[in-house]
């Protein structure tokens, strides 16, 4: 199973940044920066999937933004695992995590900024 996504991007860290705020928000996320280059988006209730497992739906990711020359690479990383919604849980969760990161390269993509997906 994938545990994180290196998304790599043309850009500056600060272009990144705006860019992923904008695509986590769109995919119905909040946001939260710990730092200018890390954070975590969130969807749905921790509580509630905890009192009612798969039933109820909370997903969280967390990321940090490496940056490089002229480039910066986004990394996704899976801040729950699913368990309290039983094996169900686990393989949603995997599902939705790779959705989420095929669905944040089209983001960079369409932006004409996507240099490259890696899955680890």
């Amino acid at each position: 199973m994938v545990s994180y996504a290196d998304i790599a991007v043309k850009g500056s860290v600060q272009n990144v940044q705006n860019l992923a705020q904008t695509a986590f928000a769109s995919n119905g996320f909040t946001v939260k920066w710990e730092n200018p280059t890390k954070g975590k988006a969130e969807k749905g209730s921790k509580g509630m999937n905890i009192a009612f497992g798969a039933l109820s739906q909370y997903y969280g990711v967390e990321f940090e933004i490496f940056p490089g020359q002229d480039a910066a690479v986004l990394r996704l990383v899976k801040a729950n695992t699913g368990l309290a919604g039983g094996v169900w849980g686990v393989m949603k969760v995997s599902k939705q995590f790779n959705e989420l990161a095929d669905t944040i390269a089209a983001w960079f993509q369409q932006q004409g900024v996507l240099q490259g997906v890696n899955k680890k």
